[in-house]
């Protein structure tokens, strides 16, 4: 991966919008004139006879490769890659993943990883999400949701991604429900002061809750729009963007209460 910009775009948990924020770069990049495509290693859940985050992924990459390309494993249940593959009577083949993803960085100039879940999601019986993040060495741009206890949650996961010497390339705080979206200011105050790394961008609510089929071009739309107002996307990739976003590099604070 070593000539190919990227970002890996990790969440501290499930259904806080990695998804969304994705398929948003990727988009933004692309209407930018950027030869840039999406990956997922690994999509669980199917609905309809599709992966909503592999189909909206595929969509924001402009279908410049096939699905097969974007996302190489799919499992029909919603569960941890793990233990949707098991219930199918297989194992996840990280090593496909890697060298799908591999291809993707010999034929395109950027490429962003969406991560699957939180950052401790087993992606097969010897490689967690952060592990896979590891191997690939970019920068991990990680996505929180605005609501209750996500102070708690990103700095266990900043902490985490630190601890594996990965640079933290900044945070997206996304609102998820109406009812979070007053939180946001006072969580985006506090996980700075104790972080030391920048939330470079808070989504307002986008109204997700009514869409069944988010994120979907419309949804991603809107999350563009939010984006392209708070970050310089181009400029962020480049390696100075991502050192000015990651102030300190670890905690100043060992203790922190949500």
């Amino acid at each position: 991966m070593d000539n190919t910009e990227g970002l890996f775009v990790a969440g501290t948990d499930t259904d806080v919008g990695k998804s969304l924020v994705t398929c948003a770069i990727v988009r933004l990049l692309r209407e930018q004139g950027m030869d840039v495509v999406g990956f997922k290693p690994v999509a669980t859940g199917e609905v309809g006879g599709s992966w909503g985050d592999a189909v909206a992924l595929h969509e924001a990459s402009g279908g410049c490769e096939p699905i097969e390309k974007i996302c190489p494993q799919r499992f029909a249940l919603p569960l941890a890659p793990t233990l949707a593959a098991a219930r199918e009577g297989i194992e996840p083949d990280m090593s496909l993943a890697r060298g799908v993803l591999a291809h993707l960085c010999v034929r395109h100039t950027v490429v962003i990883v969406e991560g699957v879940g939180g950052i401790l999601v087993p992606l097969d019986r010897n490689t967690l999400v952060l592990d896979f993040a590891a191997q690939i060495g970019f920068p991990v741009l990680v996505v929180c949701r605005a609501g209750l206890g996500t102070i708690n949650h990103t700095l266990l996961t900043v902490r985490e991604i630190e601890r594996c010497r990965l640079p933290v390339a900044g945070i997206i705080m996304n609102s998820t429900s109406a009812q979070d979206a007053p939180l946001a200011q006072g969580a985006k105050e506090e996980i700075e002061r104790i972080s030391g790394n920048k939330v470079i961008a808070v989504i307002p609510y986008l109204g997700q809750e009514s869409d069944p089929e988010a994120p979907r071009l419309a949804l991603v739309a809107r999350a563009v729009a939010a984006l392209v107002r708070q970050v310089d996307f181009r400029t962020f990739l480049g390696s100075e963007g991502i050192r000015k976003t990651h102030a300190s590099g670890r905690f100043r604070h060992r203790r922190a209460t949500d």
